[in-house]
């Protein structure tokens, strides 16, 4: 049965959401848990399903992932010999750099040094090679340096060669994260016992909520207000555009933890638990907490990985906020090599500096009114991280001082309910949550029952399609 799934989906680009992996990932689980006297099986099932996955969308990206992990294994043992050692941290930044620059970076690095160049008079064309950017690269590459950090620290041993592979190919979050820590999931590739389904009704419920905010919420909101405007912004009004600016808020956060709910919920049903990666970010009175709820694997990772080594705020207020936009650049060009990317992580950085060094002096704002301040400073923040280019965000953001009375009136309604909807965002969370709960301690054999009309009747009402995940592109 492995086999065959392992045959199926190596002929076909895998979708989390479609029907061929619904009905694949059923016999996948069934198959699983007939294994369930034999974790290392089980695990071997585990690393052949990602393999196919991988394999699904480019073989290349397989062999990729294989050399990789080659490199990162002999480099553990290396760690393990020499612990601390500066020759280790350069191997490590060697090889983490070196892909990032080979499959990511190089083409956006390349054009800018031939810019300077020819600004210079100097009309160079430097070496280009053609490389397709591998999926899940820049969240493997995450999980191998805390592999390879953990065994330098003396906190981690090195694992096997097939544990290693596992960690770095686990399939619910090779595509899009969460960025899992090795002290986390390694311990749970080889557990003292055998694995158990963990919180059934529970994931079930994260994936039926996963299903209404990737099929239906973010469908919509890409289809009717984000897509037409982003694309060509000059054709829209400045309310139009107001209108896709809070719509994209929306979309990014229901396709991103929709996903994350999907592959929380699929960990779960294979007995492994992921990271915490959501916690209604658009609730948060600043920045500073916007980014303890929004991406808090990849914002944690930033944080323990980059702004402490580089010195943290140990060094005075002001190398403190250097440290921090430094940390927020190369989140932004870990997302994506261009301006807008780097812009985008600059906003980011330059706003938790200002709110670090003005917040103590500063009378503290009514909830409502700061949560409002924030969703708006991260709405026209993600401008350049939607836009394709520099110019297309600069239009966006032309295209709003042509805003006016009249225009409000005609689109007022939709962005009142946008406003309506960040302010009362904690009570309708809070609803939704003990919505979720009481659901969740339904019988066992009556749950799933209204859990399938419930999805059913949600992709009834969806725009056609599968819906892509924002964060594979990343």
């Amino acid at each position: 049965m492995a086999l065959l799934f392992c045959l199926y989906v190596t002929d076909y680009v895998v979708s989390y959401l479609s029907i061929e992996f619904g009905l694949c990932f059923i016999l996948f689980f069934a198959f699983y848990w007939s294994l369930c006297w034999s974790p290392r099986l089980q695990n071997a099932l585990l690393l052949a399903a990602s393999y196919a996955i991988l394999a699904s969308f480019s073989l290349d990206f397989l062999y990729v992932l294989l050399g990789y992990t080659v490199l990162v294994y002999a480099l553990g043992l290396f760690s393990q010999r020499f612990p601390a050692q500066r020759i280790t941290w350069a191997l490590l930044l060697l090889l983490v750099l070196g892909c990032f620059y080979l499959f990511k970076y190089q083409d956006f690095f390349t054009s800018s040094v031939q810019g300077v160049l020819l600004s210079l008079g100097l009309d160079v064309a430097l070496p280009l090679l053609q490389v397709l950017l591998p999926i899940g690269l820049s969240f493997y590459t995450f999980h191998s340096v805390s592999y390879l950090v953990s065994i330098n620290r003396g906190e981690l041993k090195p694992g096997s060669p097939f544990d290693l592979a596992l960690y770095l190919a686990f399939f619910p979050s090779l595509i899009a994260g969460p960025v899992n820590r090795a002290s986390h999931l390694l311990p749970q590739i080889r557990p003292e016992g055998i694995r158990q389904v963990l919180e059934p009704q529970r994931a079930l419920g994260l994936i039926a909520m996963a299903v209404v905010k990737l099929f239906f919420l973010s469908s919509w909101l890409a289809n009717e207000w984000v897509d037409p405007v982003f694309e060509t912004p000059v054709g829209y009004s400045g309310e139009q555009i107001l209108r896709s600016v809070y719509g994209y808020s929306f979309l990014i956060y229901f396709n991103f933890s929709g996903y994350t709910n999907l592959v929380t919920g699929i960990a779960l049903l294979l007995g492994f638990r992921l990271p915490e990666n959501f916690n209604f970010p658009y609730a948060a009175r600043n920045l500073k907490e916007f980014w303890g709820r929004w991406h808090i694997s990849l914002s944690t990772f930033i944080r323990d990985y980059v702004y402490i080594p580089l010195g943290g705020n140990r060094r005075g207020v002001w190398r403190g906020n250097l440290n921090m936009l430094l940390a927020m650049l190369i989140s932004g060009l870990w997302h994506g090599a261009s301006a807008n990317f780097l812009i985008w992580g600059a906003l980011h950085g330059v706003g938790l500096a200002l709110y670090k060094l003005c917040s103590p002096r500063l009378p503290r704002c009514p909830d409502l009114l700061a949560r409002l301040l924030t969703f708006h400073y991260v709405a026209f923040a993600w401008i350049f991280f939607r836009c394709a280019t520099f110019d297309d965000a600069l239009d966006m953001l032309a295209g709003l001082g042509t805003m006016s009375a009249a225009g409000l009136a005609n689109t007022g309604a939709s962005l009142l309910a946008c406003l309506l909807g960040v302010a009362f965002y904690p009570r309708l969370v809070a609803g939704l949550q003990r919505l979720f709960d009481a659901g969740t301690r339904l019988p066992w054999l009556v749950y799933p029952v209204p859990l399938a009309l419930f999805i059913c009747l949600v992709i009834f009402a969806s725009p056609s399609g599968v819906p892509g995940f924002i964060y594979a592109s990343f």
